[in-house]
């Protein structure tokens, strides 16, 4: 019955993977009646993704306007996705969101899953936006439905993205510990209302302890710059080491968290931090140091293994890159060109580029099938349909380990000679590095002060 959903889901799902990096953690959805809420930050990619690490089908729920799209809707009535009608879309729909929510509740009533993203649009703050309470009140609902006895459970997903617009970036997506709502079955039979919007405040507090929050968008920078210094300082990480996503988001996290709170508790210390990070962030831009930053000193033994292991693998790769490069240039060119031309906003713009590489990949596939059968029959055809999708994913990892080889090779010739230069940025991160222990030290005694103690 679900075979056509899991393979859409599989497909869509493996694409968005192939699109981006992604780095999933947390514990397995469970199983029974769910409710997935995620943030919103990347248009219909968002869905793919929690497809992709979700590990259960989940219907989608999404604004009317979608399934009347010429391909969209067709794919996502095969995923059962729910339309919601927004008053922004068209006012006078809004009543037929009564049968949105017993298409929910139904789901649920029958041991589904459904997603659903509360702040109700996809958008580009660095923060999440204001939450509305239809997830809460469909959760609501279906247990009152069910007596209070169906044991839903709700899971807050977080989605983070290094640059959502971009191929072959970083994305964390992160599930929380699931939680229920039965405890509010009084609350809910004496005010509807004030329990949905308990809820819901819960359920954003989930969401949020997922996701990465910045009062103004250069903050996430700033605080990026800051942690990547500091682990490197403390020798936490390698120099030159590119961590994942997923494995900095809690020290990202913290850092956000702190730098919230200097600029609330102490402006001027705030302003003056700012400085320091802006100049460091500054100078290493102006040397291209990317995201591995500048190492102290550059010792043989490392830089030989480093050398002898990456050039193998550049050379041992070489002619598949080639090969996928010659047989994929028009279809990785194809996204650009389209986003061009239909200049869509930020937050779809990912979403236009996938669309667009499914389409032109199947067609490029379909071609070098036909093209390999015609040239040798059914034997040649099954090769090309093997060999030219492994070339391509081979020739995108080339690119990607070619890109770091160059950014590191370029710093090291930079470097070579100019020990005052290294010094410098040594001397700067080992002031700031000290400046971040103050502050935390300062940080936890204020929090202890405000926390009561036992007894009080």
């Amino acid at each position: 019955m679900d075979r056509i959903p899991r393979l859409i889901a599989g497909i869509t799902g493996t694409a968005a993977a192939l699109f981006y990096r992604v780095d999933r953690h947390g514990p397995p959805l469970p199983e029974g009646p769910l409710i997935v809420a995620a943030n919103h930050p990347n248009s219909l990619v968002d869905a793919l993704l929690i497809f992709r690490c979700g590990g259960r089908i989940t219907r989608p729920l999404g604004r009317a306007p979608l399934f009347d799209r010429l391909l969209l809707g067709p794919v996502l009535r095969a995923l059962g996705g729910i339309p919601v009608y927004r008053r922004e879309d068209d006012p006078e729909a809004t009543h037929r969101n009564e049968r949105m929510f017993r298409s929910a509740v139904d789901t649920l009533h029958g041991g589904g899953a459904i997603q659903i993203y509360p702040e109700g649009r996809s958008h580009s703050e660095p923060h999440l936006v204001e939450f509305r309470t239809g997830t809460a009140r469909i959760a609501l609902q279906a247990e009152e439905a069910a007596d209070w006895a169906l044991g839903l459970s709700i899971v807050p997903v977080g989605i983070t993205y290094a640059a959502k617009e971009l191929a072959r970036t970083e994305v964390a997506v992160r599930f929380g510990r699931a939680f229920g709502c039965a405890d509010l079955k009084r609350a809910f039979r004496e005010d509807p209302v004030a329990a949905g919007r308990r809820l819901t405040e819960r359920i954003e507090q989930g969401i949020r302890r997922q996701t990465l929050n910045f009062g103004r968008p250069r903050d996430r920078i700033l605080v990026e710059v800051a942690e990547q210094l500091y682990v490197r300082e403390l020798r936490w990480v390698p120099w030159r080491a590119r961590e994942r996503l997923g494995t900095r988001f809690p020290r990202l996290q913290r850092f956000a968290r702190g730098l919230e709170w200097i600029r609330g508790a102490h402006p001027e210390a705030h302003r003056r931090l700012i400085e320091k990070v802006e100049r460091y962030a500054k100078l290493s831009a102006e040397l291209h140091a990317g995201e591995g930053d500048v190492p102290r000193r550059y010792r043989f033994l490392p830089v030989a293994k480093y050398v002898l292991a990456r050039g193998t693998l550049l050379a041992l790769g070489l002619p598949f890159a080639v090969a996928g490069s010659l047989l994929w240039a028009p279809v990785t060119r194809l996204p650009g060109f389209v986003v061009r031309r239909v200049n869509p906003q930020l937050e779809v713009t990912a979403t236009v580029k996938l669309a667009t590489l499914l389409g032109g990949t199947f067609a490029a596939w379909m071609l070098w099938l036909a093209l390999g059968y015609v040239a040798g029959g059914v034997t040649v055809a099954a090769m090309a349909a093997v060999l030219a999708p492994v070339s391509g994913f081979v020739a995108v990892r080339w690119v990607e380990l070619a890109h770091e080889v160059r950014e590191d090779t370029a710093l090291f010739l930079r470097l070579r000679g100019r020990p005052d230069l290294r010094e410098h940025f040594a001397e700067l991160r080992s002031e700031l590095t000290e400046t971040f222990r103050q502050l935390e030290e300062q940080w936890m005694e204020e929090r202890q002060e405000r926390t009561p103690k036992h007894g009080e």
